[in-house]
């Protein structure tokens, strides 16, 4: 199981930019990541060239206008005040729904789902469509689809069965090519084999299976997410590749990675 709620907000620089006339606001995205902006102003003497309040997605590394103001009446004086919240992801993503993910684990190897899609322990809400394949602690880890690794968190040590170690799972966050991301959960003490950065090819190795976090056993938590209004995520239903076809996990049956 994974907590998908609201993400610390990502740190983005907000600035202005005064012009004869008119006032541009710009932000500065640092991350590797796409950002998605939430932007809100009270507006004296200006006029701006978008609908406020507006929502915008910050491309990773970039640095982009996102309004222009502009000064009604040139002989009055102007003011304005904004606020703005910012979420990882991009809100307006929309995953490719024709691609087949390749099992999370060893090509030729067989792993059963021990919760699937609408699991009554705890795959609700927005964990919904995830799905956890029951293995040993110490199984290798293989990358269901290529992206760019934009989380890792292994410094965890412990998992129970028990609400206060939700938060507590080690994880590889991999960013796709449609703007979706997936999470790979409850990861050994240690066991990432990627780093932040890092591109990453389908069925590359990533790391090592455990039972961090909140687990009633060892196991892989696999979902694929994306951004959703007011910060936090929403799990995507997705389709495997197997060898009679695409296949949507079923719990307790056991699939064969090809």
């Amino acid at each position: 199981m994974t907590l998908l709620g609201v993400q610390e907000a990502p740190q983005v620089e907000v600035y202005q930019a005064e012009k004869n006339g008119y006032v541009e606001i710009w932000a500065k995205n640092p991350h590797i990541y796409p950002v998605t902006i939430e932007l809100s102003a009270q507006l004296e003497n200006l006029s701006s060239d978008k609908s406020i309040p507006l929502t915008s997605v910050l491309e990773a590394e970039s640095d982009q206008i996102l309004v222009r103001l502009n000064q009604i009446n040139r002989r009055d004086g102007w003011n304005f005040e904004t606020k703005f919240a910012t979420y990882m992801g991009d809100i307006f993503a929309q995953h490719q729904n024709d691609f087949a993910y390749q099992f999370p684990y060893r090509i030729g190897s067989s792993h059963t789902v021990s919760q699937g899609y609408h699991g009554i322990f705890s795959h609700t809400g927005p964990a919904t469509y995830s799905v956890d394949f029951t293995m040993p602690e110490g199984t290798q880890i293989y990358a269901a689809r290529d992206g760019i690794v934009i989380e890792v968190v292994q410094h965890f040590k412990e998992g129970k069965n028990d609400k206060s170690y939700v938060d507590k799972a080690n994880f590889i966050t991999i960013l796709h090519s449609d703007g979706t991301m997936a999470d790979y959960s409850h990861l050994q003490y240690n066991g990432a084999r990627v780093q932040v950065g890092d591109k990453v090819g389908l069925g590359q190795f990533i790391g090592f299976s455990g039972a961090t976090g909140y687990v009633t056993g060892p196991h892989l938590h696999f979902g694929v997410k994306k951004t959703i209004p007011g910060g936090g995520f929403k799990t995507i239903p997705v389709k495997f590749g197997a060898i009679n076809g695409p296949v949507i996990p079923k719990e307790g049956r056991s699939y064969t990675a090809f």
